[in-house]
C-alpha cells in the first residue's frame, strides 16, 4: 500500500517512492501567505543591512523589511539601533529621508523630536502634558525586539523569545566568514542598491536560487556570450605570454559539474547540503573570472598582477587550502526564510518578501573588500552588473521564468495542480549529480517551511 503523507502545510511526501511534492495553492492562496507572515516572518531571523551603511556616529538609514518601516541608525555613542519609523504620538513618519547623518528626527506631522538612539527629546507642546511626561521610555521610538549581527550582518527578529542569531545560522557561518574574510580591513557595501517587483511569491524566487536544472536552459544566452568573450579573451591572453590551460579545462561542462560533485562531497550532509535551520548551500570551483583574487582569459590581463597579489595575501592571512576555498569557489549561500547570498561574479545580497501572493518587493545589494583598487572595483561593478544586475544576463532571466510560472499556477487550481522536486531522493545512481544534478537543496527549504507552517 502507497504510504503518502499530505500535511496540511500543502506538502505531501512518499519517502519509499522517491516522491516530494509542493502544492502550487502555496503560491497563489492569501491564506498561505497570511500564515508564512505570522509563523516565518514573524519568528525568523532576518536580514536587515551591514554594518559599513553606518560608517560613523549620526549616520541613518531607511528601510522596508517584512513589510515595516524602519530606521538603522549609529548614535551618538556607536551604538547599532533599529526602530520603527513610527512616531509613538500619533503614527506619523518620523523619517523620510533615504540616508544621511542625523542627531534627531523630527516627525514632520506634529513635530515630535527623537534622538538617534530612539529617545523622545522634544514635544512643541510640551506645556500641554503632565510633568516629566516626555522623560518616560515608552514615549520613544519603538525598537525592534531583537536585534543582532554576525560579522557585520546585521538581522532582526520580532520574536522577542527567539534563540540567538549565533545559534540561527548555524552552519551558514562559515560562509559568512568566507566572505567577510575577503577584506583585511573590512567589508563594505557598495553605494547604491536596486529594489524592483517582481510579478510572483517569494517563494519562487528563493527556490530558484537552488534549482539546479534552470540554468543551461533559462541562461543559455549568457553562457554562448560567456564562451565568445572566453576564446577571444584567450587569444588575447596567449598573445601576451599568458597560459589558459587551466582555464580551458575548468571551461568544460563535465570539469564543471565533476568539480561540483567533489566539492559537494567533502561536506558533512553530502547531497542535502543543509546547513541546519533551513539554510542551504553550495560551493564548487569557479570556472570564470571572480573579482576577488581570481583573474580569468576573459578580463584584460592588466587586472591580473593585482589580482594574484590579492591571493598571495590571502594565502598568507589563512592559509593555501582555506584561501583557495574562499578565491577559487563561487558560493551560494540561501538563509531562511528569505536571504540569498551569491559570491561568484561578485557579491549579491538579496531579500524578497510578498504582500500579496503574486507580488514581491526584492531588495539588492553588492559587497566588496572597502580596500580594493578603483580598477578593480570598476572590474567588480563590470562582472556584477554583467550578470547579477537587475538588467544583466541572469536577473531578467530569472523574473521571466519565475513570472511565467506564477501565471500559471493560477489556472492549477482548477485541478489541484503539484510541483515536483524529487530528483535525487531515490537516483538510480547514487552520483548522477555529477551529471544532472539534485533538488535536495530545495526540499530544505519546503521541509523547514512545512515544520513552521503547521507548528
Amino acid at each position: 500500500m502507497e504510504q503518502r503523507i499530505e500535511t496540511p502545510a500543502g506538502i505531501r511526501v512518499d519517502q519509499s517512492n522517491g516522491l516530494f511534492q509542493v502544492s502550487r495553492k502555496v503560491f497563489t492562496d492569501p491564506e498561505f501567505l497570511k500564515l508564512e507572515h505570522e509563523k516565518i516572518f514573524e519568528k525568523c531571523w532576518l536580514y536587515f543591512g551591514h554594518d559599513s551603511e553606518l560608517p560613523e556616529r549620526g549616520s541613518f538609514l531607511t528601510r522596508t523589511v517584512a513589510g515595516r518601516d524602519f530606521i538603522f541608525s549609529r548614535d551618538s555613542a556607536g551604538e547599532v539601533h533599529v526602530l520603527y519609523n513610527l512616531c509613538t504620538h500619533r503614527g506619523g513618519r518620523v523619517c523620510r529621508e533615504k540616508s544621511g547623518k542625523a542627531s534627531v528626527f523630527q516627525c514632520f506631522y506634529h513635530g515630535w523630536v527623537f534622538g538617534s538612539d530612539g529617545a523622545l527629546r522634544l514635544i512643541p507642546q510640551e506645556g500641554a502634558y503632565p510633568e516629566g511626561y516626555k522623560n518616560d521610555r515608552e514615549r520613544g521610538l519603538v525598537p525592534v525586539p531583537r536585534l543582532e549581527q554576525y560579522r557585520g550582518f546585521w538581522f532582526i527578529n520580532l520574536d522577542a523569545n527567539a534563540i540567538s542569531l549565533f545559534d540561527y545560522l548555524a552552519g551558514a557561518k562559515p560562509y559568512l566568514d568566507n566572505i567577510a574574510d575577503q577584506s583585511e580591513v573590512g567589508m563594505a557595501i557598495v553605494p547604491g542598491a536596486q529594489a524592483f517587483q517582481v510579478d510572483a511569491n517569494w517563494k519562487l524566487w528563493h527556490e530558484n536560487g537552488m534549482d539546479p536544472f534552470h540554468v543551461n536552459t533559462v541562461h543559455q544566452t549568457y553562457f554562448e556570450y560567456s564562451t565568445d568573450v572566453a576564446k577571444i579573451g584567450k587569444e588575447r591572453a596567449q598573445a601576451s605570454g599568458i597560459a589558459t590551460e587551466v582555464f580551458d579545462r575548468k571551461a568544460s561542462a563535465e570539469e564543471m559539474m565533476k568539480g561540483r560533485y567533489a566539492a559537494l562531497m567533502q561536506t558533512a550532509t553530502k547531497m542535502k547540503l543543509d546547513l541546519g535551520n533551513g539554510h542551504m548551500a553550495y560551493d564548487y570551483p569557479a570556472n570564470h573570472g571572480r573579482p576577488f583574487a581570481q583573474w580569468h582569459p576573459s578580463w584584460d590581463p592588466k587586472y591580473k598582477p593585482e589580482l594574484d597579489q590579492s591571493f598571495e595575501r590571502l594565502v598568507a592571512r589563512v592559509g593555501e587550502e582555506r584561501a583557495k576555498r574562499i578565491a577559487l569557489y563561487d558560493h551560494h549561500v540561501l538563509i531562511f526564510p528569505n536571504l540569498a547570498i551569491v559570491d561568484n561574479h561578485g557579491i549579491m545580497i538579496r531579500t524578497y518578501f510578498s504582500t500579496k501572493p503574486e507580488e514581491m518587493l526584492v531588495q539588492s545589494w553588492t559587497l566588496a573588500p572597502a580596500e580594493e583598487s578603483k580598477e578593480i572595483r570598476r572590474l567588480r561593478l563590470y562582472s556584477y552588473m554583467d550578470f547579477l544586475g537587475p538588467a544583466g544576463f541572469g536577473t531578467p532571466d530569472d523574473v521571466e521564468a519565475i513570472e511565467a510560472a506564477q501565471r500559471g499556477y493560477k489556472g492549477a487550481e482548477d485541478y489541484d495542480g503539484w510541483n515536483d522536486v524529487s530528483a535525487g531522493m531515490l537516483p538510480a545512481d547514487p552520483s548522477s549529480f555529477v551529471r544532472n544534478g539534485d533538488e535536495g537543496r530545495m526540499r530544505v527549504f519546503w521541509s523547514k517551511w512545512a515544520e513552521y507552517m503547521h507548528a
